[in-house]
């Protein structure tokens, strides 16, 4: 189960990491499938969302590497 702090969203753009990965995923289309339009303020915050996510994914990917080398 992904945490809060693994998962984004604004309007029907979604965010989340890919932990076996060590990516972040994106997924932006409505329900019937057309692509997501956001406004610059909604753009913004989904970069600014990205961008804090992208922190965790490094905070995750040392921590991985921490492990591994310890073992």
């Amino acid at each position: 189960m992904k945490s809060t702090a693994e998962v984004v969203k604004v309007a029907e753009a979604f965010a989340w990491i890919e932990t076996q990965r060590a990516a972040i995923a994106l997924k932006a289309s409505t329900r019937d499938g057309q692509a997501v339009e956001l406004t610059a303020d909604q753009t913004r915050l989904l970069a600014q969302r990205l961008a804090k996510l992208a922190d965790v994914l490094d905070s995750l990917v040392e921590q991985e590497r921490e492990r591994s080398e310890g073992e």
